[in-house]
């Protein structure tokens, strides 16, 4: 009875599942748009901190989304356009300014 009843239970939510449609919502913010909608993060206008200490940037002028790691942190691989990545070098001066 109980091994009839998980049966029931598992086709009913396989069912339900195969009936659902894939994007039931608005797309997710770290999903890459696609299209003219893909916004990048226009690093080339902050090409000018590159060789400039990192303190003397100012995170609250840098346009969200956006990080600031050294060279050989672990950061996380996922890839979004319209992020900003402020790399920073051994000698604490921005090494590379680029879009991911």
């Amino acid at each position: 009875m109980i091994r009839t009843l998980t049966l029931i239970a598992a086709g009913l939510t396989l069912t339900a599942c195969a009936s659902m449609p894939l994007e039931t919502g608005p797309q997710s913010e770290f999903a890459p748009e696609t299209g003219d909608q893909m916004q990048l993060c226009a690093a080339e206008a902050y090409q000018v901190l590159v060789g400039q200490p990192v303190g003397g940037v100012h995170t609250d002028s840098l346009p969200r989304p956006h990080r600031v790691y050294g060279q050989g942190d672990p950061v996380t691989m996922d890839y979004r356009p319209d992020r900003l990545n402020i790399v920073v070098g051994d000698d604490g001066t921005v090494a590379e300014v680029k879009c991911g």
